[in-house]
């Protein structure tokens, strides 16, 4: 079963590789209906080339088209096979339609699954980092088990994507690096929706919530009222509009477009301002139910 974690491992693949290519997520492939977590190509202009090396690891496993499918749990071997399928069915799509080059499938595993590896032969990479492993040349497939890589800046977004041990010195890197660092734009987004799904109600939190709530709290907090406070600065009553729109989108993804035309009647900048650290901490429905009842008809 695919877990929020797994979303959250797909959110950081878009955020870090978006802007350099085409991205699709969820993608379908026929006649079967699955679908691909991510589908990436990259743009082929140079000018994109210091932004796809930006994120070292990541950015050599999409240096040419690939399908990426992250898993929280270590999948099995049917697992495994169904990711395959897929990718195989993807590739005979892509040659029919004269695609060049072939796209390479990468599985990334937050732990190693050993008998799914045995089971379709994986071996050790010679050319990437410890961790990286690849099937038959034909098959253009390859397994990153995140909780093997070596600790090492180029290994640090995937390794955001690992278990709680592994999660837990990474994110304890990422607040190590500069706030403009290209890592923290990237993670904090990310992190911040992930902390917005976790139930409130500690019952209903699963041991990864927990250990995921007690590894980013300072982090996501002073990410937060970091941009709370770009946000009231920007002044003027469109300048606060603006920041909220932005503080919404980097919790939440998109930004409905009933919140934007809500947020465009109001003119009080007292009233915009306060809203900051309501935008940071509420949930999507306690924000749309705030805006319907204090914005102008």
């Amino acid at each position: 079963m695919r877990t929020r974690y797994d979303q959250f491992s797909k959110q950081l693949l878009r955020e870090a590789l978006a802007p350099s290519g085409n991205l699709e997520t969820d993608t379908e492939v026929s006649p079967d209906a699955q679908r691909i977590d991510v589908w990436y190509v990259p743009h082929p202009e140079a000018t994109h080339a210091a932004r796809r090396s930006a994120f070292g690891l990541l950015s050599t496993l999409a240096q040419t088209a690939c399908l990426l499918e992250p898993f929280h749990q270590p999948p099995d071997v049917y697992e495994l096979l169904s990711c395959l399928r897929k990718h195989l069915g993807h590739r005979h799509a892509q040659q029919r339609r004269g695609a060049e080059p072939e796209p390479w499938l990468w599985i990334l595993s937050s732990g190693s699954p050993h008998s799914a590896m045995r089971a379709l032969e994986f071996r050790r990479s010679r050319a990437l980092p410890r961790g990286v492993y690849v099937a038959a040349p034909a098959l253009r497939c390859g397994l990153v088990v995140i909780s093997s890589l070596p600790e090492r800046r180029d290994t640090l977004l995937l390794r955001l994507m690992g278990g709680r041990r592994v999660f837990r010195r990474a994110i304890v890197e990422l607040d190590r690096l500069r706030e403009d660092a290209p890592e923290r734009r990237v993670a904090m987004p990310a992190l911040l929706r992930l902390m917005s799904e976790i139930p409130a109600d500690p019952v209903l939190r699963t041991a990864d919530d927990a250990e995921f709530l007690m590894s980013t709290e300072d982090i996501v907090e002073t990410w937060k009222q970091k941009a709370i406070a770009e946000g009231i600065e920007k002044g003027t009553v469109r300048g606060l509009v603006q920041g909220l729109v932005e503080l919404y989108g980097a919790r939440f993804g998109s930004v409905p477009e009933e919140v934007r035309a809500l947020l465009d009647r109001v003119t009080d900048d007292r009233l915009l301002r306060a809203w900051f650290e309501r935008f940071a901490s509420a949930s999507p429905i306690e924000i749309m139910d705030l805006l319907r009842s204090n914005a102008p008809r």
